[in-house]
């Protein structure tokens, strides 16, 4: 959810109650619109408070991440320094309802007397910003955002200038919210939605919220304002107070929405949402959905960037391949040069020099053929000047399949990163994917640069059978898997002709034979294998299988490329229900 009002009332009094009368030790920051103040106390110890003004993630929250800070400190965290370091919060409060926060600060300065300074930091999207001001005259020190009347005509954000309080949106205010009020503004917009209408009726009520509230008390959301009555709006207004009630007497319920394993909201209640995640806190709850949150979108930004390069040089090698089709199709058009020349010497003595055409019966299939003799040469000496083009397109052609097959071998290559990048789901697996294409000399090499992180380790899954799985998840980890950690007496799959992950059965010492190998598990190992390749979408994917002493990775091969014998072919299809359930059965590692 965004950071509305409902949001920022749970986590300024959650936060009261962590950093009243905490010092601040320590004034960041790392991102040129966000601030990290490191605080102590002497009973509820040491806590890092960040504030961000970003255009679309402004919030605040106590975080347990460790971000790296620029070399020189930007001119609005020196000033921080200058007045808040060293001294003690007094109070923290929102305006109201509003997506504002007072953090009032008491201080030295420079008189070695004790001063009150006042941060405040407006949550509102793209007017998001963070500024102190001297709360005695309410004149502005600076903002972590400056801008003058060219930007605004309501208000000025630069030192010196008078803070004026941001516009007001003539919304009503949960807090003192009258039900005859709620009612009228809500008939004002009859021509809405339910929800549409309670964000627009109210100040610190998000959309998302104004669904929940719906959702929460049984009402559509989408249901039209016109078509309520006082049963209706008795329940949304209930429901409000109620969670402002919640809300103030503490702690709330603090809850992280997940959609397909990633996380979606955040809210200070219990939601609407089955799957969901609880936490202690609403601080440690917006603390992990915001590092998950930008963490995936990192992730995501990395792979969309490599992915362009990737298929920018996959465009290459295929103009490459269809030049280098065309040439070998007109080499190997030249094949009836070879045969001119034998039936023109075949036929010699009944041509002589300065002939131009020679009509001969073609020996092969009783046919007529027409060849063209150059009148200044002799019939021998056409016949070889023919079998001399057949020759040099021989060669050509030889060429032609050497570079055809090593452009080939490239174009898997790259495609198998390309899978790679796509099914990647973490930072470290990218840094790898990196990593290899630096090895590899497609990209320059920065590995020395990047910071390390710890290896991502294979896809570990449970068969039926109680017969552990394990995937690669890309090129350097399925040699990994494939040469190292998988014993000889393992069973290897993998797609046929497409690019893929190595699968891994890991088999009990028992097994001694295919026969041996219970059904169930090695469908599901295939269907696993199938879901992590190129052919994920088919409906019928071959997949190969045979024992690991049978794979053979050949000498200077690139990564992931292995040569196989003694196979076995199992055709599944990846769309099955059943997969689903497969893939539930993977085993985190923690």
């Amino acid at each position: 959810m965004p950071f509305d009002g409902i949001a920022i009332r749970a986590m300024v009094e959650e936060l009261n109650s962590m950093l009243l009368e905490a010092r601040i030790d320590k004034i960041h920051q790392p991102e040129k619109d966000e601030l990290v103040l490191t605080t102590r106390h002497p009973r509820r110890g040491t806590h890092r408070l960040l504030i961000s003004a970003n255009a679309r993630w402004s919030r605040m929250h106590v975080t347990e991440q460790r971000k790296t800070n620029p070399s020189t400190p930007p001119s609005f965290c020196m000033l921080l320094r200058k007045y808040l370091e060293g001294g003690k919060i007094k109070s923290i409060s929102q305006v109201e309802m509003e997506r504002i926060v007072h953090i009032e600060i008491e201080a030295l300065d420079e008189f070695r007397e004790w001063k009150s300074k006042v941060l405040i930091c407006e949550f509102m999207g793209r007017h998001s910003n963070i500024i102190l001001i001297n709360p005695d005259t309410r004149i502005i020190l600076d903002g972590i955002k400056r801008y003058g009347s060219d930007l605004s005509s309501y208000r000025e954000v630069l030192p010196g200038k008078e803070y004026l309080d941001p516009p007001s949106q003539d919304k009503l205010n949960p807090l003192d919210l009258d039900y005859k009020a709620l009612v009228n503004r809500l008939w004002q917009d009859s021509n809405k939605t339910l929800a549409s209408a309670l964000f627009t009726a109210c100040t610190g009520i998000s959309p998302f919220l104004a669904r929940q509230v719906c959702s929460l008390t049984g009402l559509n959301p989408e249901l039209p304002v016109a078509e309520c009555g006082d049963y209706e709006f008795a329940l949304v207004y209930r429901k409000i107070k109620s969670l402002i009630k919640e809300i103030k007497e503490g702690p709330s319920q603090a809850c992280v929405i997940f959609k397909d394993k990633h996380p979606v909201e955040f809210c200070p209640y219990q939601p609407a949402d089955d799957n969901f995640r609880s936490f202690s806190s609403f601080n440690q709850a917006c603390d992990f959905y915001f590092t998950s949150k930008l963490d995936y979108l990192r992730v995501e930004s990395m792979k969309t960037n490599l992915s362009r390069n990737i298929k920018a040089m996959l465009d290459k090698l295929y103009k490459k391949q269809f030049f280098q089709s065309s040439d070998l199709s007109r080499a190997q058009e030249n094949e009836k040069y070879r045969l001119w020349g034998e039936l023109i010497t075949a036929y010699s003595h009944e041509f002589k020099k300065g002939d131009t055409l020679a009509r001969v019966e073609n020996f092969y299939d009783g046919e007529m053929l027409n060849i063209e003799l150059d009148p200044r040469y002799t019939p021998m000496q056409n016949a070889q000047k023919y079998f001399k083009v057949y020759n040099k397109s021989r060669k050509a052609i030889k060429h032609l399949e050497n570079l055809m097959a090593g452009n080939q071998e490239e174009i898997d290559y790259l495609e198998s990163v390309l899978l790679a990048i796509k099914q990647a789901e973490s930072r470290e697996e990218i840094d790898e994917i990196v990593e290899e294409l630096e090895n590899e000399k497609y990209i320059k090499g920065q590995s020395k640069k990047r910071s390390r992180t710890s290896p991502s380790v294979p896809r570990k899954f449970i068969s039926s059978d109680d017969l552990e799985i394990l995937v690669g998840r890309n090129n350097r980890q399925n040699d990994l898997l494939s040469m190292k950690m998988a014993e000889r007496s393992d069973l290897w799959l993998h797609t046929k002709n497409s690019p893929g992950t190595h699968v891994i059965i890991k088999l009990p010492r028992q097994i001694k034979s295919i026969h041996d190998m219970p059904d169930r598990s090695l469908e599901e190992a295939a269907l696993l294998a199938a879901h992590f390749s190129k052919a994920a979408e088919s409906e019928k994917v071959e997949v190969d299988y045979t024992f690991r002493s049978n794979v053979k990775k050949p000498g200077g091969a690139r990564p992931g490329m292995v040569i196989y014998d003694q196979y076995w072919t199992l055709v599944v299809n990846p769309q099955e229900d059943r997969l689903q359930e497969i893939l539930s059965r993977e085993v985190k590692n923690e």
